[in-house]
């Protein structure tokens, strides 16, 4: 028996925008809390202000300004610093609210958002229709017009349209046997 090699036959491309868009939003959360807490505290890399960070900055307030204030409550010292702990303690919770770890250069691992067919048929079904498409895209070139419509029922939905290419494509959900 032949070992089954998954083949990629499309692409999950709203996760993939979901994803860079979560990234983006974490980034924009991180240099908003890293301006604002710069007037305070000196922090080196703003990839340390991932995870729960408010607690640190607490302890770095703490060891910045302890000795310039006599005895009275860290709520105090943020008063009188006009330092909002609210707003550092809401940033720091999106931040950790976003579950995607930034790397020193503020990138983020790339997860493979590939779809993969899940049998042999699947693989033979999908290479067939890649080739019907590839031969139906074709006849454009001659100027020959077939309906869309009138394939993709024809092949019981097995073929779908692509308007942003304008051409025929293999229907991914029907190819792993997923309904509408």
């Amino acid at each position: 028996m032949k070992n089954f090699q998954p083949i990629p036959i499309g692409k999950d491309e709203e996760s993939e925008k979901r994803f860079k868009s979560r990234v983006r939003m974490k980034r924009k959360y991180i240099d908003e809390l890293h301006d604002y807490i710069s007037k305070f505290v000196e922090v080196q890399d703003k990839v340390n202000l991932q995870g729960n960070f408010y607690d640190s900055f607490v302890t770095m307030f703490l060891d910045a300004y302890k000795d310039k204030f006599p005895p009275i409550s860290i709520e105090k010292m943020f008063e009188m610093m006009d330092c909002d702990a609210n707003k550092v303690k809401e940033l720091c919770d999106k931040i950790e609210g976003i579950e995607i770890k930034l790397d020193s250069k503020m990138d983020a691992k790339e997860p493979d958002f590939n779809i993969y067919t899940e049998t042999e048929d699947q693989n033979k079904l999908f290479v067939t229709l890649n080739r019907v498409c590839k031969d139906i895209n074709a006849l454009k070139d001659f100027g020959v017009r077939l309906s869309g419509n009138a394939l993709i029922q024809g092949t019981q939905q097995m073929l779908a349209y692509d308007w942003a290419n304008q051409e025929m494509r293999p229907n991914t959900r029907r190819i792993l046997g997923k309904q509408y």
